[in-house]
């Protein structure tokens, strides 16, 4: 065990099986922060989700002894200064198995018999520190969850290898050569009009792949592990389909640039896109490719320049110094626009 001195604390890193924590847990020789349930269960049903395909990553246990040194080995005692929440989830894994084990739910006992079988061998750092009074290590606490940067949603999204809508909007940015010609950005959440000229962000890309998933709108938490999701090769398939006829409506060259295009405004284009798919869930690949180009050819006669009156029948707001008009995002503007897309679309 290497001791090092920062700042005149000595620190190290030490490794702890979930056994030894459970233990110290129950011998009250682990002191803990207040626990808050909902986070612990989120963390458990993390480890929980993904545990078959060994992919779990847990930062560092932050810690400190009150008594002793580092320099005498192994602590046997600690006082928790971040990550109280990891470690209550951790030493609630054993009764966990238990239950999923005597589960009804086959995928469950199958989990559970792997976290059985793994629960052993499963291993924690504990970055702990030796030297810090109570009010140094309350100190600490606050600046490790208060100064560090938040990942970016768009990194989220282009890092996140589980997700399925993660990896399909990568997928659908990869390869959609006129997708990129349009642009899309990847570092904001949304695309300011008019100065950004990106068609869409990442995350509205997000939205827009997810809705073709599952015939919903998507939000941030979307639970993509459920039933009704198409095969992901058939949506690809689909969401290219519809950008190959949403640049025939409007040049991939412009279509972002607000200046010109009312399809640089997000609404409208989720509103299209939900036009295209709407009801076709159950239908076949096929059937769904070709009434989606079907429905975006009967819209080539309108007029999507920004500047057209008909714009203002929907509710929004002007703004900027140009007194642009932008329509709202909201569920009433949504359906307003679904719902004039199909009588242009002749339905």
């Amino acid at each position: 065990m290497l001791v090092n001195e920062v700042f005149s604390k000595k620190q190290t890193i030490v490794v702890y099986s979930v056994k030894e924590l459970t233990e110290m847990l129950a011998d009250e020789r682990l002191v803990l922060r207040d626990i808050n349930k909902g986070q612990v269960l989120m963390i458990r049903r993390y480890i929980v989700d993904n545990i078959e395909e060994e992919q779990i990553y847990l930062p560092p246990i932050v810690a400190r002894i009150e008594s002793g040194s580092l320099d005498d080995g192994k602590p046997d005692k600690l006082i928790i200064i971040d990550g109280t929440q990891r470690v209550k989830a951790l030493t609630q894994l054993e009764a966990a198995t238990s239950r999923l084990i005597n589960s009804e739910d086959p995928k469950e006992q199958k989990r559970g018999f792997t976290l059985h079988y793994m629960l052993h061998d499963i291993q924690v750092a504990v970055q702990i520190f030796e030297g810090l009074t109570t009010s140094e290590a309350d100190q600490l606490y606050i600046d490790l969850n208060t100064k560090g940067k938040k990942v970016s949603l768009s990194k989220r999204i282009a890092y996140d290898s589980r997700n399925e809508i993660n990896q399909l909007t990568n997928k659908v940015l990869k390869h959609n050569r006129l997708l990129r010609k349009a642009g899309v950005e990847q570092e904001k959440i949304a695309v300011l009009r008019p100065k950004n000229k990106n068609l869409l962000s990442l995350s509205q890309l997000r939205r827009l792949t997810g809705y073709f998933m599952t015939g919903k709108p998507v939000t941030g938490k979307l639970n993509m592990s459920s039933e009704n999701i198409v095969h992901t090769e058939e949506v690809f398939d689909l969401i290219n389909s519809w950008f190959d006829e949403l640049f025939e409506l409007y040049p991939a060259d412009k279509i972002g640039d607000y200046e010109e295009s009312m399809l640089a405004s997000f609404p409208l284009l989720s509103a299209l896109a939900q036009y295209a798919y709407e009801g076709l869930e159950q239908e076949t690949f096929e059937t769904k490719r070709e009434m989606i180009q079907h429905r975006m050819q009967r819209l080539a006669h309108i007029d999507w320049s920004r500047d057209q009156e008909i714009w203002r029948k929907f509710d929004g707001t002007i703004k900027g110094k140009a007194k642009y008009y932008y329509l709202h995002h909201d569920k009433k503007t949504n359906d307003a626009l679904v719902s004039w897309l199909r009588l242009e679309g002749g339905e």
